[in-house]
């Protein structure tokens, strides 16, 4: 028989695991190693890897899928691992650990362009970096697959889309008075919504089959 420290090890273990799902722990490790080479090595981090208009524009169309991963501010990175670590593995465990991926890779390309899109629109060669639209895309998904439904926030439960809601409303308020940082949350969580009702379409016709 389990003793009571034995049951709580086994339960934190659980926990533990439930959020650290595969494709989650790839991303935040990955994100945490942008973050030491945006420290350490600037340069080659805004010219090859952060999202820029001029260079996508000439060919450098990785930027579309590398700029989540780089940063150089740690309350962006910590802020942004939060929100996939605790949100992105309520995601992953319901879409499965392959189609999350390819709902971060599809997101990631979306916002990107929409990013440059914007540049060419206005006439600017702005450089950007960082996972919050792909951040916010995670929250947009939540609101969508699991709204009405009760999920633990520490001692309350709430349901899915209020949470989502309270996440956009704090992005929005630090993000003042950065419009940059509103672009992403907008672009994010709308391309988010999309991305996963599309998805999940795609399965239901799957499991109809």
């Amino acid at each position: 028989m389990m003793s009571e420290e034995d049951k709580n090890i086994k339960s934190s273990l659980g926990f533990l695991k439930r959020l650290f799902t595969p494709a989650v722990t790839v991303i935040i490790v990955l994100m945490l190693i942008g973050f030491a080479m945006a420290s350490y090595a600037h340069g080659f981090v805004m010219v090859h890897l952060a999202l820029s208009t001029s260079s996508v524009v000439r060919g450098r169309i990785w930027q579309l899928l590398t700029y989540p991963f780089v940063t150089g501010s740690v309350r962006k990175l910590i802020f942004t691992c939060a929100l996939v670590l605790f949100i992105g593995s309520f995601i992953e465990r319901e879409l499965h650990t392959v189609t999350f991926l390819i709902f971060w890779l599809v997101v990631s390309v979306i916002c990107g362009l929409l990013w440059v899109a914007g540049n060419l629109a206005t006439g600017n060669n702005l450089a950007d970096l960082g996972a919050v639209a792909l951040a916010y895309g995670l929250v947009g998904a939540f609101a969508l697959l699991f709204r009405r439904r009760r999920v633990q926030l520490l001692f309350w439960t709430v349901e899915a889309q209020y949470l989502a809601l309270f996440f956009i409303a704090i992005g929005m308020l630090f993000g003042t008075p950065h419009w940059t940082m509103w672009l992403w949350i907008c672009s994010g969580t709308v391309s988010g919504v999309a991305v996963a009702h599309m998805l999940g379409r795609t399965g239901n016709r799957h499991h109809a089959i």
